[in-house]
């Protein structure tokens, strides 16, 4: 661990802010698809982590937006909500949770 993660890492515990160990997606973001997150999600450590992904609707509403992920929301969005997603989970004895259950971790 550097020590520039292992000085921040204190940091956070000092003050009592609850974090994650770390967060994955990043690479994936605009190209996510149900192979990629499998392969993902199989190889996650052990430990609290972040998946990061844009899902939503390409509609009226994002084209007031100025981004590049635009249609890759909607596949996103069909990943995170398939059911081999959820297969893949229950595999894995993934848990999901929400930030509001991260203190206490």
């Amino acid at each position: 661990m550097s020590n520039f993660r292992r000085n921040f890492r204190r940091a956070l515990d000092e003050a009592g802010v609850a974090t994650t160990d770390g967060c994955i997606g990043i690479a994936a973001t605009g190209g996510l698809n149900e192979e990629i997150f499998r392969q993902m999600i199989e190889s996650l450590p052990e430990g609290t982590w972040e998946f990061v992904t844009h899902p939503g609707y390409n509609d009226a509403e994002l084209d007031q937006v100025q981004t590049r992920l635009r249609e890759s929301r909607e596949m996103e969005l069909s990943v995170l909500t398939s059911e081999n997603t959820k297969r893949v989970l229950q595999r894995e004895q993934v848990q999901l949770i929400s930030y509001r259950e991260l203190q206490g971790r």
